[in-house]
C-alpha cells in the first residue's frame, strides 16, 4: 500500500490529570515543557493524584499528529515502538481504528512509554514522560518500502533525546531525500532545542524542507527575542515554515515569498495537549494535497483549536473534516482577510 504521510517518533500512551498550579510548583517542573522520568517517579506522581479522575489515550507528538492527518483523509503510517502490554495493545487498537498504519507490539521486556500530563486551570499541559520501549526505536524498525511514493515524512524532535532514535529519525529523512520525498519536522520542545542545538541546526539545514515550530522553541533555536526576528532567521534555513504563535495564530512562510499570517478559530481551551501536533497534521494535509500556503495554515489552525477545546492530544469526534467548510467558516470569521 502507497501513504501519504509517514510519521517517526516515540509512541507514547498519555495519562492525563487535571491540577492546580500549586502541584506543578511543588514537583519542581517546568510548567507547560517535558521532564524525561522514570517508571517509579510517575507511579509516585499518580499515587498522589490517585483520587483525581483520568484519562488514558494513546499519544505521542508526531503520532498525534499522523494520527489527525489520518482523520482528515490521508494515507498515514506511523513508525514507532510499544510492547506486548496492555498500554501497547490499546496503543495499536486506537491507531489501527483510525486506519493508520502501525507494526503494532513488538515482543520486548520493557513496557510501552508513558507520558503523564498534568493540566492546569489555564490549559496549560505539562508532561513528564517514561520513554520505556520507544526508547529503543533504530534504523532497523524503518521499513524504506513503506517511504517509498510519499508525499511527506514527518520527524519529531524528542527523538534527539537519545541517540539511536535520532539515528532512526536522521534515517527516515535521508531515505525519503533520495527518493524527492518532501521532510517535515518539529522542534518539540525548547528543552530539546536547549539540549541539542548543534544538531538540530545541522539536521534542519541539510534535511528539512518543511519546520514547524512555536515561539519559545523558536527563539530558543535562534537567540532571538523578537519572534519575527526569530522566524526570518529559521525560514532562511528551510523552503517552507509554520511558527505557532498561541492566542495570536500562526506565521507561515515560503522561500521567497511574503509570510502570511493566520488567525486562531475561536474556542474555549481545556487542555493545549497536542495543539502545535494538530496545528502540523492540519497545514501538512493541506501541503500534500496542494493546497496553497495559507489554506494549509488554515486547516492547522483549525485542528489545533479543534484539540485543546477538550482532554486529549487527538482530534474530538464532533470534528467536521470538510476542508471546504473549515476554510469558509474562517473567511466568515475573518471576513476582510486576503485570499
Amino acid at each position: 500500500m502507497n501513504y501519504d504521510l509517514i510519521g517517526i517518533g516515540n509512541a507514547l500512551v498519555d495519562i492525563e490529570v487535571q491540577v492546580d498550579d500549586a502541584f506543578i510548583k511543588e514537583i519542581s517542573v517546568t510548567k507547560g515543557g517535558m521532564t524525561l522520568t522514570s517508571a517509579v517517579e510517575q507511579g509516585k506522581i499518580l499515587k498522589t493524584l490517585q483520587a483525581k479522575p483520568q484519562k488514558l489515550s494513546s499519544g505521542g507528538s508526531a503520532a498525534n499528529t499522523i494520527h489527525g492527518a489520518s482523520v482528515l483523509g490521508a494515507k498515514s503510517y506511523y513508525l514507532g515502538r510499544v510492547a506486548n502490554d496492555d498500554n501497547g495493545k490499546h496503543y495499536t487498537e486506537d491507531m489501527q481504528s483510525c486506519g493508520v498504519g502501525f507494526c503494532g507490539p513488538g515482543s520486548d521486556d520493557e513496557g510501552t512509554g508513558t507520558c503523564v500530563i498534568l493540566i492546569t486551570p489555564d490549559a496549560e499541559r505539562t508532561m513528564l514522560t517514561n520513554l520505556g520501549v520507544s526508547s529503543l526505536l533504530h534504523t532497523d524498525n524503518v521499513d524504506a518500502t513503506i517511504i517509498q511514493n510519499a508525499k511527506a515524512v514527518y520527524v519529531e524532535g524528542y527523538l534527539w533525546t537519545g541517540d539511536e532514535t535520532r539515528e532512526a529519525g536522521l534515517y527516515m529523512a535521508r531515505v525519503a531525500r533520495k527518493q524527492s520525498i518532501l521532510v517535515a519536522f518539529t522542534l518539540s520542545d525548547a528543552f530539546v532545542v536547549n539540549s541539542f542545538k548543534d544538531s538540530l541546526l545541522d539536521f534542519i539545514r541539510w534535511n528539512v524542507d518543511i519546520l514547524f515550530c512555536n515561539e519559545v522553541e523558536a527563539q530558543a533555536m535562534t537567540g532571538e527575542t523578537d519572534s519575527r526576528k526569530a522566524f526570518d532567521k529559521l525560514l532562511a534555513l528551510v523552503d517552507t515554515l509554520f511558527l505557532t504563535l498561541g492566542a495570536k495564530g500562526s506565521l507561515a512562510g515560503k522561500s521567497g515569498h511574503d509570510p502570511v499570517q493566520v488567525g486562531t478559530f475561536p474556542i474555549e481551551a481545556v487542555d493545549t495537549t497536542g495543539a502545535g501536533d494538530l496545528y502540523a497534521a492540519g497545514a501538512l494535509y493541506g501541503l500534500i494535497n496542494d493546497r496553497s500556503l495559507k489554506d494549509s495554515a488554515i486547516i492547522g489552525s483549525y485542528c489545533a483549536a479543534q484539540v485543546v477545546s477538550h482532554i486529549g492530544g487527538r482530534l474530538p469526534a464532533h470534528s467536521h473534516t470538510r476542508i471546504e467548510s473549515i476554510l469558509t467558516e474562517y473567511r466568515n470569521h475573518y471576513p476582510h482577510t486576503p485570499s
